[in-house]
Parts: C-alpha cells; sequence; structure tokens
C-alpha cells in the first residue's frame, strides 16, 4: 500500500527576498560570498517584478516577464529592448515552460511577486 502525505496548507511568512530568492536563481544556497554586484542586480529583478506582474496574466505572459526582467538586471534593459530580443525571450520562455523543475520555481516566484 503507498502512503501519501496530504501537503500542508500554505503559510503566509515574510518572505526577504534577496537572500530567499537566490537559491532558485543560481540553483544552490546562498553564502555570505555573493558579490555587492550580484545582490544589485537581484534587488533590480525583484523590483521590476514587484511592479510588473499582475494576476490577471496567463502564466505564460508571466514568465515572458521574469525572463525580461533576468535579462534586463543580468544584461541591462537595452538587451530585451532590442529587436532581436524579442525571439529569444520567446525561447526561454518556452524552455522553462517545458522543464518541471523550471516551471515550478518560475511560479513560485510569480506567486511571490503578483499584485
Amino acid at each position: 500500500m503507498n502512503m501519501q502525505t496530504v501537503p500542508s496548507p500554505r503559510k503566509k511568512e515574510n518572505w526577504p527576498p534577496t537572500k530567499s530568492i537566490l537559491p532558485f536563481i543560481i540553483g544552490q544556497n546562498m553564502g555570505e560570498d555573493v558579490e555587492q554586484k550580484e545582490l544589485a542586480k537581484l534587488d533590480l529583478f525583484e523590483k521590476g517584478l514587484e511592479n510588473g506582474l499582475l494576476k490577471e496574466e496567463t502564466i505564460e505572459e508571466a514568465v515572458e516577464k521574469v525572463v525580461k526582467m533576468a535579462i534586463a538586471a543580468e544584461f541591462g534593459p537595452s538587451l530585451v529592448a532590442g529587436k532581436g530580443s524579442v525571439d529569444m525571450v520567446r525561447k526561454i520562455t518556452r524552455a522553462i515552460l517545458a522543464e518541471p523543475k523550471l516551471r515550478q520555481q518560475a511560479l513560485i516566484i510569480i506567486d511571490r511577486f503578483t499584485k
């Protein structure tokens, strides 16, 4: 007999953004050796998501915004604004949605920052 556990109800907790979201982005636990530059990029990413994600959006639209903000935070907004970035953003978004672990991480981030 296979016993499954029932997931506990989600409880709301304070989530200090930069220290808690970084493991999802880099795929590992964060140590104190993270450079200030990386934290500044992460802060920009989080502020952009706080102001940009809406509950009315589809999952694909929300993931696309996450991708755009990640690219803008890492490489600058001019890369996202460029004409050739549309296909790149679309491909990255599809790849995230197709991979279960990446999709789960994206949904956690979206849930955290959606108004």
